[in-house]
């Protein structure tokens, strides 16, 4: 079926429900005549042909009749009116489907544009570590520590730890590269390189 003869089946399917829908509202009567097909042609503004298709569909659901010279007339209101309703519900479940495909179709895109936002990361993160395979983590010495006061060398931090401490920064003052008797005061930050192994091991060594 070419373009053209879709858009005129739609056409003429279109005036059907329009018919039917006159009739179902009360526009006319049962054994109405309704206007010849020429008239119906000029109202619609389109060929007597599709008007002839869309009175022949309201023929056979039992809403119209035709006879030749006599027009045509309007059988059941009833039928028009039952005949809407179900136009009206498969219209309503096309919508319905429409939109769920629409929902679908943009659920796929925000996933696809999650995990593409995933990879990024991961790629990003793995650009790093293969630049550098160690992470920079701060530590904050709170109250609770248990090392308020002693020095980098009394805990034997890289021995226990692995990690290395590469500055300190004490009120507003910044120490790189703090030597091993530096203390632990309560806030304090520390910053050390390290792998998460080595970052657990400092996080226990100074809170248990």
């Amino acid at each position: 079926m070419d373009k053209e003869q879709k858009i005129t089946n739609s056409v003429y399917r279109k005036i059907s429900i329009d018919i039917a829908r006159d009739i179902a509202n009360g526009k006319y009567m049962e054994g109405q005549k309704l206007y010849g097909r020429s008239m119906l042609a000029s109202q619609y503004k389109v060929s007597p042909e599709t008007i002839r298709k869309a009175v022949y569909i309201l023929k056979d659901m039992g809403i119209l009749d035709t006879e030749r010279g006599s027009g045509v007339e309007v059988v059941s209101v009833s039928t028009a009116k039952e005949f809407v309703q179900r136009y009206n519900e498969v219209e309503n479940l096309t919508v319905i489907k429409s939109e769920i495909t629409q929902w679908a179709q943009k659920q796929v895109k925000e996933t696809s544009d999650i995990i593409n936002k995933i990879r990024y990361i991961v790629d990003a993160a793995e650009r790093f570590r293969s630049v550098s395979p160690f992470t920079p983590y701060e530590i904050v010495i709170t109250a609770e520590s248990t090392v308020i006061g002693k020095t980098l060398d009394e805990l034997r931090f890289w021995h226990n730890t692995g990690g290395t401490i590469i500055a300190m920064r004490r009120d507003e003052n910044l120490i790189v590269s703090p030597g091993p008797y530096a203390t632990f005061n309560a806030g304090d930050i520390f910053y050390m390189i390290g792998n998460d192994q080595s970052y657990m091991a400092a996080r226990k060594l100074l809170y248990e």
